[in-house]
């Protein structure tokens, strides 16, 4: 038996695949609108996060302060001096200010060193 080949013409053929591609368009789109709905979503998810990392971050900076003050304070009250401090301050120092209790360079005076060397270059 011979095979038929069901032959269109191409207007039909032009229609068909017009009608897929709108079709494919149209899904395209409604995949791209749920997409951004989901990106909105984590979107306003992620800026609660923040919001609430801020706050916190916020609370502990606050308290980090007090902390501070309240040390301070009990070197203040101490009856120890300046450059003749007694143990317990000198700890509460090291705590504050890390091992390394030297003066750091001022970062002004940095600047100003930095500038006076370039100054001279030009």
């Amino acid at each position: 038996m011979p095979k038929i080949t069901n032959i269109q013409n191409p207007s039909h053929l032009i229609e068909s695949r017009l009608r897929a591609n709108l079709e494919l368009i149209e899904q395209i789109r409604a995949d791209s609108i749920n997409d951004i709905e989901s990106l909105t979503e984590m979107c306003q998810h992620m800026t609660l996060v923040t919001e609430s990392i801020q706050q916190n971050y916020q609370a502990l900076l606050v308290q980090n302060q007090l902390l501070t003050g309240k040390l301070l304070s009990i070197i203040d009250e101490c009856t120890c001096r300046e450059g003749k401090r007694c143990g317990r301050c000198l700890e509460i120092l090291k705590t504050l200010g890390g091992e390394n209790l030297e003066p750091k360079p001022d970062a002004v005076q940095k600047y100003q060193t930095l500038l006076t060397k370039l100054r001279k270059l030009g």
